[in-house]
């Protein structure tokens, strides 16, 4: 028996606030698919509707540093007034019996979602929400930042977090720094292993979805496993409108940073898996996503699961290559694959191998690293034309495209004088022997910008968009530390993160709108007037006369 539950003292509902909310939830269309599969002919009558739990959940979901508990949506239904709860379709409300009847629907509707009668799962139904919250001239962007955190279980762990045993695929992509030693004067009490799912990994507690993963560390906690969820979140970043690919990159104006996906995995899920799919997905859906930015956790990837696929859609990735991606690699035809990107035959030794800055580099420092980098990528291959339906690209070398002069190649003496005089070997008597075609096997580590310039760096900066959405959902916004869900399960806490991640997008936008009304109402100052200009040195035929003085016929 459950013990008896406070539902009163909740916050009311103002009729702004209702409005919103039901909006929201009739935008997103889920009442719609929804409600054939929950009513029922037969039984007792349910007197809480779809589309008040929906706008309860929401409105819950609307305060900042609230959580995600099914007893504070029940408050919230307490405290509406009889005409708002007429509104919502909810009739005959007994505030003793709201928490049995909020949970009865929310599992109810979880078991739908799961069992895919209505043919939409779990993760369409966060997605469905929390795209409901951007107008449609909010998401004017095609590139988008990725980026995963961590959601603990509620389940609790027998035995301590580090004993955990990493069994899932995305161990083979994360880079697992060896922390500090842990000091402690007895040793550490292994967790317990309750089952074994039916993906084969281990279960160590009584939730029956969650999985052992490894995070990074912040500045409250060291890196170490822990047992729970992956949230990977696909973030709204800024375009990129022109670039010379070398040492300047233009980006567009500044977007909302609006979560436009979102998928909710058992920790040490394959990270290609878990979220390149719902990219090429939102792509098909109407979203023109056509790069992506994102860390070595989904680059390390195999191609077959993530840049593949991408590169097959349309979509092209910006990433950090680390070590065992750096470097030359065997090459069919005649170029140098190098870092990911083709260059001429004819590079310079000194710029095949090439360090990168430090970590928590100065400016400085990070320029003088790139100034390396720069020179190579004036020897890069452009491409030509591409892909076409086999995803074959076609590249042309430096010397023909016009980035590169010397006298050993004569037609290249007629280019642009920006472009560098270099000397090539004696025994060279051309730079190419035509267009070069490429397969798209040997490209799978290809950027748009070549990794280390100064233009590369200026792109993956727009990564800190979705590194921002994580800190707002860790603390300025909301919590998702251990306790933020009360429930078990995938598909329970995807429905619940729904509301929360529609809401983040609503305050976002609002924000976003606020400041850019800020920037239109700021004075702006008047520019200062010229002096010694031509109409202040040249004298005029009016000026000559006014002031009585002979022209020059006089």
């Amino acid at each position: 028996m459950r013990p008896p539950l406070d539902t009163s003292g909740g916050r009311p509902t103002s009729g702004a606030e209702l409005n919103l909310a039901r909006q929201l939830v009739e935008r997103s269309g889920i009442s719609c698919v929804l409600e054939p599969f929950l009513h029922a002919d037969v039984g007792r009558p349910r007197q809480l509707s779809l589309l008040g739990f929906l706008a309860a959940c929401q409105l819950n979901a609307f305060h900042r540093h609230h959580q995600a508990h099914l007893v504070e949506v029940a408050r919230t239904l307490n405290a509406m007034s009889d005409e708002q709860r007429l509104g919502l379709g909810i009739t005959s409300w007994d505030p003793a019996e709201s928490y049995p009847r909020v949970e009865r629907l929310f599992v109810r509707l979880c078991q739908v979602l799961e069992s895919g009668v209505a043919g939409v799962d779990a993760q369409w139904f966060a997605t469905q929400l929390a795209r409901s919250a951007i107008p449609n001239d909010a998401l004017v962007s095609s590139a988008v930042a990725v980026d995963g955190t961590d959601v603990e279980t509620w389940g609790a762990l027998h035995g301590e977090a580090v004993t955990v045993e990493l069994d899932g695929e995305a161990t083979e992509t994360q880079l697992l720094g060896n922390g500090p030693p842990r000091r402690t004067k007895t040793p550490a009490r292994r967790a317990k292993v309750l089952a074994v799912g039916s993906d084969g990994r281990k279960q160590y507690t009584v939730d029956p979805d969650a999985r052992a993963g490894h995070r990074s560390a912040t500045n409250s906690r060291p890196a170490g496993p822990y047992v729970g969820y992956e949230l990977h979140l696909g973030v709204q970043a800024r375009d990129v409108r022109w670039t010379n690919h070398i040492d300047r990159t233009t980006l567009g104006p500044e977007v909302p940073g609006v979560i436009t996906t979102c998928n909710l995995v058992p920790a040490g899920t394959h990270r290609g898996r878990a979220v390149v799919d719902s990219l090429i997905a939102a792509k098909r859906a109407g979203h023109q996503i056509d790069d992506v930015v994102w860390d070595p956790g989904y680059s390390l990837c195999k191609p077959g699961s993530a840049a593949y696929p991408l590169a097959q859609a349309g979509i092209a990735q910006t990433f950090q290559a680390v070590t065992h991606q750096r470097g030359s690699r065997p090459f069919s035809g005649e170029a140098l694959l190098i870092d990911g990107q083709l260059f001429s035959p004819h590079l310079p030794q000194t710029l095949h191998d090439l360090p990168v800055p430090p970590r928590g580099a100065s400016e400085e420092e990070k320029l003088i690293h790139e100034a390396k980098f720069n020179q190579r990528a004036r020897w890069r291959l452009v491409r030509h034309a591409g892909p076409d339906a086999d995803g074959v690209t076609r590249w042309r070398c430096p010397f023909c495209a016009g980035l590169l002069r010397s006298r050993k190649v004569p037609k290249t003496m007629r280019s642009s004088r920006r472009a560098p005089l270099v000397e090539l070997a004696d025994n060279v008597n051309g730079c190419c022997s035509g267009v070069l075609s490429v397969a798209p096997a040997e490209l799978d580590l290809s950027q748009r910008i070549p990794f280390g310039t100064t233009a590369w760096r200026i792109s993956m900066g727009r990564r800190q968009v979705v590194e921002s959405v994580n800190s707002a959902l860790k603390g300025a916004f909301v919590d998702l530390a251990r306790g933020f869900f009360r429930v078990l399960g995938q598909v329970k806490m995807t429905v619940l993160l729904g509301f929360t991640l529609a809401a983040y997008n609503l305050d976002r936008v609002r924000s976003f709108r606020a400041k850019q009304a800020q920037d239109n109402e700021a004075p702006r100052r008047r520019a200062k007037r010229r002096r010694g200009t031509w109409a202040d040195v040249v004298t005029t035929p009016n000026q000559v006369a006014a002031l009585n003085v002979p022209g020059p016929s006089g």
